[in-house]
């Protein structure tokens, strides 16, 4: 069997980027996110709680189920375990096994509580962009409406939402991004985590056409904020303040799932959605939100156009290896010869 088709039967047995697609969607629409709306459903019937407490509940029955089918997958298939070593503070990525495709290639890892934060700050300010823009057009009046005894809820809250949005980020910037970047390019691995982050918000609330383009542009911007950095942190910390400010801050709807608990509430202007703000969604599905995370990507790829980073999207882990081998293999016939 020569090199060309050993590579075609590997990338057929289990690594055909088709075959990813239909494991992510089985394991993460079904397992992670339908069993987790049941358990979620039987624990409100057990338990009485505030309607505050039964939205926050909705996240960690999420989390919950996304984290354990996601380290099954990793820790039953081998080849996969090497992506625990994208989720882990700069430094301890170490002590995980590599790809054999990596087995010249370490890949980029500056996760750290700087970059959290710094996501977190992006996060803030493209979502209250967004909704500057709703307020100027008039779309939205907010009132403030909150006391310190909501307090402790508002922080459970935001760890809440931590937690949830960091599920999302490790299956689509996390185990897809790296899952298909193995044998296929940078380029492809982004597109597609981005367009399935899309279409996995078809089935909420009052979700258009528009919030799932909006929602995939946000992804595929989200993943070249993650491949510039090298840190998927960055967008946790991002998509974490995004939906914590729209949601628990200014008593948006999120998604299309609105919070109990906020600083400010909503009071409607003329209730009628439009381009700049959407009264069901929120303002995911609107121009404004699609156009501020268009600009995060596009500043991604300005930044890596300076650093001369650009060729990277052309290539996967495979050829990165490659690539370094015969770089390694050049400096040492060059040692050599001297």
């Amino acid at each position: 069997m020569n090199e060309n088709t050993e590579f075609k039967a590997r990338k057929f047995k289990g690594n055909n980027i088709i075959w990813i697609l239909i494991v992510f969607v089985a394991m993460y629409m079904f397992f992670a996110s339908t069993v987790s709306l049941v358990c979620n459903m039987m624990l409100r019937q057990a338990i009485p709680m505030s309607p505050a407490m039964n939205f926050i509940t909705n996240y960690y029955t999420s989390v919950i189920f996304e984290i354990i089918i996601l380290v099954i997958m990793l820790y039953a298939v081998k080849k996969n375990r090497f992506i625990l070593r994208s989720f882990l503070p700069e430094g301890s990525a170490k002590d995980f096994p590599v790809h054999a495709v990596e087995d010249t290639y370490v890949a980029q890892n500056r996760n750290s509580v700087k970059m959290l934060l710094i996501g977190a700050v992006l996060g803030f300010v493209t979502n209250f962009t967004c909704i500057l823009c709703a307020l100027a057009h008039g779309d939205i009046k907010l009132y403030f409406d909150f006391s310190a005894s909501q307090l402790p809820v508002l922080l459970f809250a935001l760890l809440s939402v931590f937690i949830q949005s960091t599920g999302e980020e490790l299956w689509c910037r996390g185990f897809l991004y790296e899952r298909v970047l193995i044998h296929y390019p940078l380029w492809a691995a982004i597109i597609v985590n981005g367009t399935i982050f899309g279409l996995i918000h078809s089935f909420n609330p009052g979700v258009s056409v528009l919030a799932i383009a909006g929602i995939a542009v946000c992804g595929v911007s989200y993943s070249l904020v993650r491949w510039y950095t090298g840190s998927i942190w960055v967008p946790m910390g991002i998509h974490t303040l995004w939906n914590f400010t729209q949601n628990f801050l200014f008593g948006l709807p999120n998604s299309g799932l609105v919070s109990e608990v906020s600083v400010f509430h909503l009071g409607a202007a003329n209730g009628m959605s439009n381009l700049i703000y959407d009264y069901e969604f929120g303002v995911e599905a609107a121009i404004p939100a699609l156009l501020t995370d268009l600009a995060l990507g596009i500043a991604a790829l300005l930044l890596a156009r300076r650093d001369g980073r650009l060729g990277e999207l052309s290539l996967s882990y495979e050829k990165m290896a490659a690539a370094k081998k015969a770089t390694a293999v050049t400096e040492t016939a060059a040692e050599t010869d001297q």
